[in-house]
Parts: structure tokens; C-alpha cells; sequence
């Protein structure tokens, strides 16, 4: 009996595993396959061409150029005869200080040099020797020399306009000057616009414009109207909050623009005539290497290259192209 249960465990048993052996093996395993389609590339040719660096920045007309006045002695002001933001004129008094005590010198130096001019003439009516005559009149010139001396430091108590413009003054410790305000030799005052010239101004903030000089060409639009002109000046100036260069241009006469409005100034840096030229979005960039993308027999192709200008839009080869290649774009 225990023998017939044994056989009758294992003939189930191998009828089992005979069973899952042949179902594994009716087991299959889908990959679904698909069918290549034709990639479509957008492209462009590389064309023959003209390109020119340049900048585009607006403009206006304005005074770019000032003069800082200047305290020429040390003192109290006495008179403020321009008060902050006039217009002035070249020559001008702008302000005065107190000189008493000078004065009070110019006014003992003018009782001398009358004595000298009364003895000169008093000597010449009466005839005397020539060597008399000689001695008082060194005597007028070295008096009149004197007085015109203490005349001139006189005048340096006074404070005059530079130029033709419009005054602005400097202010001191966060005010404006008063009557009684002490101030010292060579302390700015403030500054004169120059208005003898009007110019077309730019102004950049932080960095130059690369390559713009002076005499740099530049083509000015305003509405319908365009013109030419050229830098005649850069101002730098710095505070160490900002940076800023002022770029002045002078238009070409009878140029047709008007003084008021803002002007499209296109700064022409650089031209290439009959160069490759491509669209900028063309030209890939990994790390220092730079390339294009060729479509060559329907094959996409990486072509090294090296640029020129760049123009917005426009990028000039200067090596790997020869003009016509077909480039792939996206």
C-alpha cells in the first residue's frame, strides 16, 4: 500500500511540472516595432554678403559740455548776484566775497599814486632836468604798477561766469550758499552749462560701446527724416555709484532734423563687404568650439567654424564656409 501511494504522489507530481514546463514555453514577449519616418529639417542658405558692427541707441539734442566755477580766495561771501538755476553770460559776476582789508589797501594805494601823477605833472609844467623828470616818473609807474596789482587781487574776490549758459550751483553741506557762507580757495561753486554749441547727445551707463571713436560714421534717423553725422567727443564721467559715457555727435550740416524729439543714432563701427554670412541662430556654440549644422544628401552634418561681426540677426564666417552650403536651422 505505502508503495502504490508513492508512485501514485510522484506520477502527479511529474504530470505537474510537465504541465508548467509547457505552458512557459507558449509564453511570448510583444515589442512593437515602428516604422522610421523622414526627418524634416528647417534650412537656409549661406549667402555671400555685407555686414557692419554696429550700435543702435537713441539720442537727443542737448549741451554735453560744462565749466565748474570756482572760488579763486578764501573768504565770506558777501553778494549771491546769480542765484541757483539762471541763465548767464560769459563774464558775468556771479558772486562776491567780503575783502576789507584790501580794501582798505587799494584805498591807501590810490592816495599814493595820485601824489605820484601830481608830482609828475607839477615837474613836466615847471621844466625841470631831465634826470628829475626821470625819477618821478618811475616813481608814477612803480605806484600805478602797485595799484593795478591790488586791483587784480580785488578781482579775484569776485566770481564770473565762464560762458554763455545756464548756472547751477553747487551748494555746500547738503544747502546753497548764503550771505556769510565761508568758502575756500579753489571750492566749486558750481557749474555753467556751455550753450555756444548744440550737439546730439547718447548716453550709456557702465560699459563703452566697443570700437566707437572719435570720428566714428554714424546714420541718424528721426521719423522720415535720415542723416549722417560723426562722434566729435566722449565724456567719461564717474562718481563711484555709476559710470556713464556721453557720446557727442555732431550732425552733418543742413541735416534736416529737428532740435526736439528723440533721434535713432546707428553707431557704424565695422564693415566687411562680400563676406559668408549666416544667420545668427545658425551658429551653435560648446565651450570655445563653434559650428553649423550642414545638410549634405540629406545627411546632417557638423561643420567648424570660426565668426567675424555679429549684427543681431547676422553672423559673418570668416572660416569653414565658402557661400551656398545648405545649413539646418532647427
Amino acid at each position: 500500500m505505502k508503495k502504490l501511494i508513492c508512485v501514485s504522489l510522484c506520477l502527479a507530481l511529474g504530470l505537474s511540472l510537465a504541465a508548467c514546463g509547457k505552458k512557459e514555453e507558449t509564453q511570448e514577449i510583444s515589442v512593437p516595432i515602428y516604422e522610421a519616418q523622414t526627418v524634416k529639417y528647417r534650412t537656409t542658405k549661406a549667402e555671400i554678403g555685407d555686414i557692419s558692427e554696429r550700435y543702435v541707441q537713441k539720442g537727443s539734442y542737448g549741451y554735453p559740455y560744462e565749466e565748474t566755477v570756482t572760488f579763486g580766495m578764501s573768504g565770506q561771501i558777501d553778494q549771491l548776484v546769480v542765484t541757483q538755476d539762471q541763465g548767464v553770460s560769459k563774464g558775468d559776476l556771479l558772486c562776491t566775497l567780503f575783502s576789507d582789508e584790501l580794501d582798505e589797501q587799494i584805498e591807501e594805494k590810490q592816495v599814493y599814486l595820485d601824489q605820484a601823477k601830481n608830482t609828475y605833472a607839477k615837474l613836466y609844467n615847471e621844466g625841470v632836468s631831465y634826470n628829475e623828470l626821470q625819477m618821478a616818473y618811475l616813481d608814477l609807474q612803480i605806484q600805478q604798477l602797485e595799484y593795478d596789482h591790488l586791483l587784480e587781487q580785488k578781482d579775484k574776490y569776485n566770481v564770473y561766469a565762464p560762458c554763455d549758459g545756464y548756472f547751477t550751483s553747487g551748494g555746500i553741506r547738503g544747502g546753497q550758499f548764503n550771505r556769510f557762507s565761508w568758502v575756500n580757495a579753489g571750492q566749486t561753486f558750481g557749474k555753467t552749462s556751455d550753450n555756444s554749441e548744440e550737439f546730439l547727445i547718447c548716453r550709456i551707463y557702465d560699459n563703452p560701446l566697443n570700437n566707437v571713436n572719435f570720428g566714428t560714421a554714424v546714420k541718424l534717423t528721426q521719423g522720415a527724416n535720415e542723416a549722417s553725422g560723426k562722434v566729435v567727443d566722449i565724456i567719461h564721467d564717474s562718481n563711484g555709484d555709476y559710470s556713464s559715457y556721453t557720446y557727442v555727435v555732431r550732425p552733418d550740416k543742413d541735416s534736416g532734423l529737428f532740435t526736439f524729439g528723440d533721434v535713432e543714432v546707428s553707431f557704424n563701427v565695422y564693415s566687411r563687404l562680400d563676406t559668408v554670412i549666416v544667420p545668427t541662430k545658425a551658429v551653435k556654440t560648446v565651450g570655445e568650439r563653434k559650428f553649423v549644422n550642414l545638410l549634405i544628401d540629406g545627411v546632417k552634418v557638423e561643420q567648424d567654424v570660426e565668426v567675424g561681426i555679429v549684427d543681431g540677426s547676422k553672423t559673418e564666417i570668416t572660416s569653414g564656409l565658402v557661400g551656398g552650403e545648405e545649413l539646418i536651422l532647427n
